[in-house]
């Protein structure tokens, strides 16, 4: 049986992450972007509040993918940036919850972190190690209980103000390289930020270049087992990108209630344009992509809960979101005219925030490929 109503437990996580960003988030945008001390004060109190481990079970409960994916899309509605640290973080926790020991799981996801919390890193990409993840350079070398990591990523969220990153590294130069999982705690010597990216758009969410110059990381920290390590980063990349979704969504989302605000708002030829048949069928084309997204967004969710393989249904639902994101925002902004390309009104942010959901955790071309190597394994 297909039941399309929300859980009690759902709905009240829905309706308190919306009250949280409108008393934390909306009226502070602009001094997050600028502000990193103020920025980082915001990321305490979400992890006080549970958001950066909401993915996980809460209060003996199962896994509620769907309740955490509803808030998340509330904090993309008013600042993506923002919501990228709580993806990012939820999907750390995810595998640390899942293959961590029961030390790391104390120390990571314990009542001391959720008090004193910062956000999560995840560092996979590199210079030459994009969307074929398996070229990653940085490698660990054993060294009795010790490895020493040396090497570079690129292009990681937050990894300089992370409470701890994930680092991917490679124990080999073989064709199979043994990819595996470190955690790596700030503030570890031998570990800098080389680069901060100045980018188009989430500007709440640091992008960075890092390096580990000779890490000495403890067998304690290593996350997993030995070669572990590219099957956890497709693991947390299946999550990670249903979270890629509900962000688009949330983008999608406010740019279409601003298009519609506008458009009631704004008179042409005396009337509102909302009137005008070219308009009102982009609303309407606006909406059904909003419905479609939400359907194949909570698909991949239960079979998330239900234990199912759902990297078929992530695929989808991150591929159709975020591509229909970049044009429900590029409608929007037509609709706004050249309103829309100032930054008096907020429609110039979502277009700017919705053009990398195509790109990261795997950009729409990646997320074909997958799709179409799922579909052809059913022959």
């Amino acid at each position: 049986m297909i039941d399309f109503e929300l859980s009690k437990d759902q709905i009240a996580c829905n309706e308190k992450a919306r009250v949280f960003v409108l008393e934390n988030i909306a009226s502070f945008v602009q001094k997050l972007e600028e502000d990193l001390d103020f920025r980082l004060e915001l990321f305490k109190l979400m992890s006080r509040e549970g958001y950066f481990q909401l993915a996980l079970p809460q209060d003996g409960k199962p896994k509620d993918s769907i309740a955490y994916l509803l808030a998340l899309k509330e904090f993309a509605r008013i600042d993506a940036g923002i919501s990228v640290a709580m993806t990012v973080s939820n999907m750390v926790s995810e595998i640390i919850y899942d293959v961590g020991t029961p030390t790391q799981k104390k120390q990571y996801l314990g009542e001391n972190v959720k008090n004193n919390g910062a956000p999560f890193s995840f560092a996979l990409t590199e210079h030459q190690a994009g969307s074929d993840a398996k070229k990653i350079q940085t490698k660990a070398t054993r060294e009795g209980n010790n490895y020493i990591i040396h090497g570079e990523k690129k292009y990681i969220t937050n990894a300089d103000v992370a409470t701890v990153t994930v680092v991917m590294a490679k124990l080999n130069d073989d064709e199979d390289p043994n990819i595996t999982a470190f955690l790596i705690d700030k503030g570890l010597p031998g570990f800098s930020i080389i680069k901060k990216e100045n980018k188009l758009g989430l500007l709440t969410a640091n992008l960075v270049g890092f390096k580990c110059d000779c890490c000495r990381i403890p067998e304690a920290q290593r996350l997993g087992a030995e070669g572990e390590g590219f099957k956890l980063a497709l693991k947390a990349l299946d999550s990670g990108r249903l979270g890629v979704a509900a962000q688009a969504l949330g983008i999608a989302e406010s740019a279409f209630e601003a298009a519609r605000k506008f458009s009631m708002e704004r008179e042409q030829f005396g009337a509102p344009i909302a009137k005008q048949q070219a308009i009102a069928f982009k609303l309407a084309d606006m909406q059904v992509k909003l419905s479609a997204g939400e359907l194949l967004l909570f698909k991949a969710a239960w079979r998330k809960d239900k234990g199912l393989p759902y990297t078929l249904e992530a695929s989808e639902a991150k591929l159709y979101c975020s591509e229909a994101a970049n044009q429900i925002a590029d409608e929007a902004l037509q609709i706004h005219g050249g309103c829309g390309y100032t930054k008096d009104f907020l429609v110039e942010k979502y277009f700017r925030d919705a053009r990398v959901t195509t790109i990261y955790e795997g950009t729409s071309e990646i997320q074909r490929l997958v799709i179409s190597r799922e579909i052809l394994k059913k022959l």
